[in-house]
């Protein structure tokens, strides 16, 4: 989503200075911002630590099993997501 404050509201900011050198801002946000916020709030490095005990670990396994490698030959998300459909 894209923000613009209206330039009359803008040009009156006594902040306007420190904020931007155009005629009025502009503010980019994700359609689901707050969800993300909340997300990466509950990433603490506790939770990390246990995603890693109770997910890589069996992740890791599957696709030894079922590759023969430690590693996706593709990059990137969607390639390895390809990878593992072809897999399973």
């Amino acid at each position: 989503m894209l923000y613009a404050a209206p330039v009359e509201v803008c040009s009156k900011c006594p902040l306007k200075p420190r904020c931007t050198s155009t005629t009025r801002r502009f503010v980019q946000r994700h359609v689901h911002e707050s969800a993300l916020q909340r997300m990466h709030a509950c990433a603490t490095a506790q939770a990390m630590r246990l995603r890693r005990c109770t997910v890589e670990r069996p992740f890791a396994l599957l696709k030894h099993v079922i590759f023969g490698h430690l590693r996706f030959l593709l990059r990137g998300r969607s390639g390895a997501q390809t990878e593992i459909s072809l897999a399973t």
